[in-house]
This record gives structure tokens, C-alpha cells and sequence, in this order.
């Protein structure tokens, strides 16, 4: 670990296996003061970047163009864009996520977070607390934290396409702002069993005109959302609970079936939750 004024960061050391992984975490900052560390890369750099603002405000130019990134909002990086981007408003404080992958492309081709820019961000504390997360886990000592992390980039890719929209296209803007009741009660309520109904009457909509939206937004209808969203819940769960019983974190996170939630869950997770929680599991 490294500091620099208020703030702390780590690079990942990638290994050979953990290189040819869909996804693998490069690096990972919090609170980091970015006066002190302006960048001019004309050719770009290797890796995905987030860089999400916490306090203050920047300035930042993609391919000759120029704007400013301020609280709930985040720069999004391709690998090799020219970029530079540096402080404009002390201190000018971000959370930082780097990551690469040979899936990445296609996660974001379905997500459509394809475009380098300035993203604004719907809840950003939920993806401040997954870069803080990505950062403890770089800083462990577990020897599977690279398979962790991998787990991590893929969640934080997931939380993107929910939460995050390229700032200026209001039409997505505006479909997001119409969802976020219907997401709030999600969160809210995924312990329990949910219906679609129960869903469009949040926005007093029928449910064919939910699965419009959420097809139009997400590319994928509001079921499929809410068990992506338990999924994620459940990963929770299994990374801090190793003595809870599949059946419990299922009951926990909406499925009385504990068959059914190890059926999402693999159709999710390409493996069951118990595997998942063996592969997984920081070392104490």
C-alpha cells in the first residue's frame, strides 16, 4: 500500500493464470487526493479505468474533448484513449477502480457502457463501497484474492449498468430517473418473495410496460434484475458468513426454494453456491 496526502491505493500482482481470467482487478484506490497526481496520457493507458469523484471537481479531456467531473459523477476509461486529467477545484478528492479482462468487451456490449465520458451516477455510495471492498481485498493476505477480485470486477461491472449513464443523453437519463422507485423497492424488499406486480405498482404502471422500460434500460426484464440483484446479495452472504447454510442464505435473499436460488445462482454464476463460497472465501 501506498499513500499519498489523504487517501490509500494498491496494484494488484497479477499472475499468469489470474491474467488469462474474463476479468481481473488491477488496482484500486479511496479518498485519493488527484491534485497531487495529474495525468497526460496522449496514448492512453492499458486498462479500464473509473474514476468516480468523491468531493471537489476536475477537469477532464477524451480525445480532445473537454469537460468537468464532479460528485456523482465518474470518468470512464477505455484502454489506449487518449486522456488527461487533473484537479480544478481543491482538493479535488476520487475513488479509483482499474480492471481489464478478455470478457470485458462483451459485458459492456450487453450492458451498453461501451463509450468512453463522463458518467453520471444514480447511488454513489454503492460503488464507492465496492472500490473500497476491491481495495481491502488487494490488500489481504488471502492467496485466492486474485479469483476474489475477479468475482468483484464482474459485480462492479453489474453495478455500472444499474447505477451509472453517460452524462448528457437524457433519454437514458430520463428512463433511469423513472426506474429509481422500482430499484429503491428492490433493495428494499428483496428479502421477501416479489411479484412483477408488486413492482409496477411502484410507478402505478401495468407490468408490460415495466418490462418495457427495463428492456429499453437494462436489456433484460425486471425478474431477471431482481435475481441478479440476490445473486449479488447472496455473494454477501456467502463471503461473510461461511457457517450459514445454503438453505439460509436463499430464505435471506428471497427464495423459500433453496433448489430454485441454486439453480439462479448457477445459471448466474456458471457454478453452485457452495463452490462459489469454497473458491471465494477470504482466507482467515
Amino acid at each position: 500500500m501506498e499513500l499519498v496526502g489523504p487517501g490509500e491505493y494498491t496494484f494488484a500482482v497479477l499472475t499468469e493464470n489470474e491474467l488469462k481470467l474474463p476479468f481481473y482487478l488491477v488496482g484500486a484506490g479511496c479518498g485519493w487526493n488527484q491534485d497531487l497526481d495529474p495525468h497526460t496520457r496522449p496514448s492512453g493507458y492499458a486498462y479500464f479505468q473509473w474514476i468516480q469523484v468523491e468531493s471537489g471537481e476536475g477537469s477532464v479531456t477524451i480525445n480532445g474533448e473537454q469537460r468537468s467531473v464532479c460528485p456523482h459523477q465518474a470518468v470512464f476509461l477505455h484502454p489506449d484513449v487518449p486522456h488527461e486529467y487533473h484537479g480544478a477545484v481543491n482538493p479535488w478528492m476520487v475513488n479509483w477502480f482499474t480492471f481489464g479482462g478478455y470478457h470485458i468487451d462483451d459485458v459492456l456490449n450487453v450492458t451498453g457502457i461501451w463509450e468512453s465520458g463522463v458518467y453520471a451516477i444514480a447511488h454513489p455510495e454503492v460503488l464507492q463501497g465496492k472500490i473500497r471492498l476491491a481495495l481491502d481485498t488487494l490488500l489481504s493476505s488471502d492467496p485466492m484474492k486474485g479469483i476474489e477480485a475477479s468475482a468483484l470486477v464482474y459485480d462492479f461491472l453489474i453495478s455500472i449498468m444499474k447505477f451509472a449513464h453517460l452524462d448528457g443523453n437524457d433519454s437514458s437519463s430520463h428512463r433511469y430517473r423513472q426506474l429509481d422507485p422500482v430499484f429503491s423497492f428492490i433493495e428494499e424488499q428483496y428479502a421477501r418473495p416479489l411479484t412483477i406486480n408488486e413492482m409496477a405498482n411502484v410507478l402505478d404502471i401495468t407490468p408490460q410496460y415495466l418490462c418495457q422500460l427495463f428492456k429499453r434500460l437494462l436489456h433484460q426484464r425486471p425478474i431477471e434484475y431482481l435475481n441478479a440483484f440476490r445473486v449479488s446479495k447472496s455473494k454477501e452472504l456467502l463471503f461473510g458468513n461461511p457457517d450459514l447454510p445454503i438453505g439460509e442464505v436463499a430464505r435471506r435473499v428471497g427464495y423459500e426454494n433453496a433448489g430454485y436460488f441454486n439453480t439462479v445462482f448457477r445459471r448466474s454464476e456458471g457454478i453452485s453456491p457452495g463452490m462459489f463460497r469454497r473458491m471465494y472465501h477470504r482466507a482467515r
